[in-house]
């Protein structure tokens, strides 16, 4: 047992191995459809129309413990039995789409040109072929149900900042684990890519000691939801949460740069009409000094 007390209790083999099963999954659909109450095996039973209550019982009996659990009234999902469904209704497992390139309104954060819009293969891409400015993240299918496609950068940019609220609070995006944060030169976080007038520029690597995710980003996305930042852009009649995500985007070394080694510092600057906003970071991302010249 760990000093946390957490300890694991099924395998991932084991575990998702009782989802193998239609009835199984109707059963956990079953309750979902019916969150914030207490089933009993019997309405459960005629919820999810299986008559030989025997067989029911089997099929019950495999989800137990770990997708839903058994109370004195009845049956209820646990976490894992709700991220089940949320997977399912994510379109994760179920739905697939893509959209063909197209221009947005918005402008490039680097160079003032219209950025590209595109779908494909359940990834945003948000880029720029004049400054080779790009924003990309997986999006599950189901996250666009329901919205036309003009709608879909609107639709991105709030998940984009979702993505990166969860990250600045040290969580990872797809397992929930533990992160670590660094940042890096773009030249070392993407060597592929060689040498490039933004090989110095600054990327923020969170990568998750649980699963091994890794995320990277701008100093300028990174840092958007920082008091500062919101407070600053607040001041000069701007909400961040309403203007696209990768407006803030730092994404040439005008905008942000590393300043030394040793101690390691970096820089990122955010403008507004003549007024500046910089912030200095360390090699963790934590925030030592703010300076505002107007």
């Amino acid at each position: 047992m760990s000093d946390s007390g957490l300890i694991e209790t099924a395998d991932p083999d084991e575990a998702f191995a009782a989802l193998a099963d239609a009835t199984r999954v109707d059963i956990l659909r079953a309750l979902w459809d019916h969150q914030g109450e207490t089933l009993t095996f019997s309405e459960l039973r005629d919820a999810v129309g299986v008559a030989d209550s025997g067989q029911f019982n089997y099929h019950l009996d495999k989800l137990t413990d770990r997708f839903l659990t058994k109370t004195g009234d009845g049956y209820e999902l646990t976490l894992a039995g709700i991220a089940v469904n949320g997977a399912i209704h994510a379109g994760a497992f179920t739905m697939d789409g893509s959209t063909d390139s197209f221009d947005l309104d918005d402008a490039c954060p680097s160079c003032g040109r219209s950025p590209t819009f595109s779908y494909q293969d359940e990834r945003v891409r948000i880029e720029c072929d004049r400054c080779e400015m790009v924003a990309t993240t997986m999006v599950p299918p189901g996250v666009f149900a329901g919205y036309d496609r003009e709608q879909f950068p609107e639709v991105t940019s709030r998940y984009f900042r979702t993505i990166f609220y969860q990250l600045s609070n040290g969580f990872c995006w797809d397992c929930e684990g533990r992160l670590r944060t660094d940042i890096r030169r773009s030249s070392d976080a993407h060597p592929e890519r060689g040498p490039t007038d933004r090989a110095d520029l600054p990327l923020v690597r969170y990568e998750c000691e649980r699963c091994g995710s890794e995320i990277t980003g701008d100093l300028g996305v990174a840092l958007v939801t920082h008091p500062a930042v919101v407070a600053f852009y607040y001041d000069a009649g701007v909400d961040v949460r309403e203007h696209p995500f990768w407006e803030f985007s730092a994404w040439n070394t005008d905008q942000a740069w590393i300043e030394q080694e040793e101690p390691f510092r970096a820089r990122v600057q955010y403008t507004v009409d003549d007024v500046t906003l910089t912030l200095v970071v360390d090699g963790d991302l934590d925030v030592l000094d703010v300076e505002r010249v107007d």
